[in-house]
Formats: C-alpha cells, structure tokens, sequence
C-alpha cells in the first residue's frame, strides 16, 4: 500500500466512468447544482451528466433504465445515497482485483482508524487470498487471540451469514462494532471441522513499534504494521539501541500485513549506509526508485530480520532491501507476496477509491507480488512449539556475527 499523506495522485486507468459519476455527486450534493439528490431525481440527475457517455464499450443505457425501473416500481424506501456508493462500489469491483476498491466514508473512517491504531473490534489483520477471506494474524492480547483465532483461518460467515458476495470493506464492517458486542465468526480451518468462535468485541489499541533489550544485549524491534505512529516508534527504539550500547538487533516483522510505504522506507535507511531500496514499476513503464540517503543512525550494528507468511506489503519491502544489500539476514518463513502499489484518493465527503497503479520490486529486480522474500535460514512452525524457536533461531545467528 502507498500511502503518503491521505492526498496522493489518482491512477486514470479505465475506470473514467467513476470520475463522472463522482463529479456529478459532488455537483448535485456538494455544491447544490441539481439540489439534492432523491430516489425520484436519481437517474435523472446522472443521465444527465452521462448521457452518451461510455466507459470503454460500455453503454449506460442499461443503468439507467433498471434505476428508473427501481424508482417507479420498487415497493419500499429506496436510499440514494446508498445507491450511488453500491452503483460505484459494483463498477471498482468489476475489476477484479481485491486491492482496488471504493470505500464510503465510513469504511474509509475505519480503515485510517486502523492504521492509526485505535478502533472497535476483535483485533485481527485480514486479507483476500484466492477469493478466500483469510487471517494474516490475530494481535497479541486481543479478544481474536483469546478466542481461538489463528493465521491462516478462513473466515466463511459473520453473525451467521455468508461472506461470500461481500467485499472486503463490507466484511471488515460487520466484523467491527462497538466494544462490548459480541460477533460469531465461522471459519474453516485446515484439518478441522467447521466452528464458530463467539468474541467480544473491545477497543483495540496498540503501538506499532515496542523494543525488548535482553541481558545478552541484543535487542528486538518489533513492529507490528507501518502506521502514523511508527516513524517516532522507531526513532525512539533507535535512540535505546545506541543509548545502550546494544551489541545486535532483531528486527521482527512477523505478521507485519504493511502499510505506509514512507515508513517502511525510513526504517530501512535507517539500517543502509546507500543503495536501492526499493523500485516502483508503474503501468505507463514509469520506474522510481528509493534509495538510503546515507542518513542511517544503524549502520554498523549486526542485524537479523525475522519474517513469516503474515508479512507483507512494506514489510516485505524492508525485508528485500535488507536482503539484497547484503544487510541482513533474513530468517523465518516465506512471506505473503503482497507488492502491489496501490494509491489513495479521498474525495470530500469521506469517501475514498484505492486502485492497484503499479508493483514494487526488491533492489535485485525481484517482484515482491509474484515472489514475496525467501528467507536465507527457513525455521517453519508446527504449532506445537512451547518456545519462539524463529526468535532463538535468529538471536543464534547473531552471535555467529
């Protein structure tokens, strides 16, 4: 995901249609063009604005005579506005990918709470794998983690009905409701029967970066996901380490699922005398690369990376620069293989559309969405572990350093 600031430059693919009926929104309701919009003045009002238009080969007639049809015979109250998002949400969907989507504002609310680390929920990290909807990971201490839930679960049902339909914000919103509340998920887990775990549902707050310094004098830096609070996490966990004379560092990026893309660079340079970063191919054949400014505080110190199948996105984007400048070594398990660019624009009512403009590439050319990053010393879990063997795994590679 590249987020930069909320405000970021809008990939015009095929998808102009949305750019009209976004306008004439905005027109008819914002700035009172047509007055606002009703269930009676609906389809006049966009085809008005988009008769004769097309998207591609596409002919509009046929929308606007079934929202002509739904205005005349529909027998019960019929919601506009609700209108307008689903019509937009159907076209992004149309595309077929699970990382473009159209959010209403308050999917769009929800999704920023989360990456600002404070919301309602069950605490889980959720993604789309093969049209399934699966657990990266449930977070520590939270009402997910008490129940039962585990990476790799499969959620099939929320509240008892089927997600099968729903899109991902749709899911992630019957999932979220108000502390106290409660929520049955079904889930399919792999060698098991069905079940229904019933969790309650708390608010969730957590700091994206936390340091744990040992006797041995390594440190681990944890984080958690790339969010608004991880560049002064981790800044503050870089003073630690030098303020204590920290002899190695493990940097864990299990089950980190992402986020910004400027803090998952940061953290990198922090550790890189120079070189590439990453490099971002575009669909017009535009490349930009990142690269470390040679601004980096820990660049000398022995480093071990730990990453898992729950990493993902800028997590893999630290984990393929530190890996092909020979920085670090990586250990763990293969990560998730989400490297796909997606930009952000918020419109003013809330609302946003987040489209998949492009894929990141590790400084070796490598395409983190088709590859994700192997890690030099595999150490896979059963499950049946009653020590964090990956954690041990890496601190014993870094006393070899």
């Amino acid at each position: 995901m590249k987020i930069t600031d909320k405000k970021v430059r809008y990939g015009i693919i095929a998808i102009v249609g949305v750019v009209f009926l976004l306008a004439t929104y905005f027109a008819g309701v914002t700035q009172g063009y047509y007055g606002r919009i009703t269930a009676n003045n609906f389809a006049a009002v966009f085809k008005q604005e988009l008769q004769n238009k097309k998207l591609g080969q596409a002919d509009f007639s046929l929308f606007w005579e079934v929202a002509e049809q739904l205005r005349d015979k529909y027998f019960g109250d019929i919601n506009a506005q609700e209108m307008l998002y689903g019509s937009i949400k159907g076209l992004v969907a149309a595309i077929g990918d699970p990382y473009t989507i159209f959010a209403d504002p308050a999917e769009n609310s929800q999704f920023f709470d989360n990456l600002n680390g404070s919301y309602e929920g069950i605490g889980v990290e959720l993604d789309v794998v093969d049209g399934a909807l699966v657990v990266l990971t449930p977070l520590k201490d939270s009402p997910a983690e008490a129940a039962g839930l585990k990476p790799l679960d499969e959620i099939v049902a929320v509240d008892g009905v089927s997600v099968m339909g729903m899109t991902f914000a749709e899911v992630l919103s019957a999932i979220k409701g108000p502390a106290g509340s409660k929520v049955a998920l079904t889930i399919e887990r792999k060698g098991e029967e069905q079940l229904v775990l019933n969790i309650v549902r708390q608010t969730i707050r957590r700091d994206s970066v936390s340091i744990e310094i040992g006797e041995d004098k390594i440190a681990v830096i944890k984080i958690t996901r790339f969010a608004s609070d991880t560049d002064a996490g981790f800044q503050a966990a870089v003073n630690k380490v030098i303020a204590e004379g920290v002899k190695g560092v493990v940097l864990d990026l299990r089950n980190n699922p992402g986020g910004f893309l400027d803090s998952g660079v940061k953290v990198a340079n922090e550790f890189l005398q120079h070189g590439v970063i990453v490099e971002e191919r575009m669909k017009n054949g535009e490349k930009t690369s990142f690269s470390a400014d040679g601004s980096g505080r820990l660049t000398k110190i022995p480093l071990v990376m730990l990453v898992n199948g729950g990493s993902a996105s800028a997590a893999e984007i630290v984990a393929g620069a530190l890996q092909d400048n020979s920085r670090a070594k990586v250990v763990g398990e293969q990560t998730y293989g989400k490297g796909s660019v997606q930009e952000v624009e918020e419109f003013p009512d809330g609302s946003a559309l987040r489209v998949t403009v492009g894929k990141w590439y590790t400084p070796n050319g490598v395409s983190i969405n088709d590859a994700g990053i192997k890690p030099d010393k595999e150490i896979k879990l059963t499950g049946k572990e009653t020590t964090d063997i990956q954690l041990l795994g890496a601190k014993k590679l870094l006393a070899g350093k």
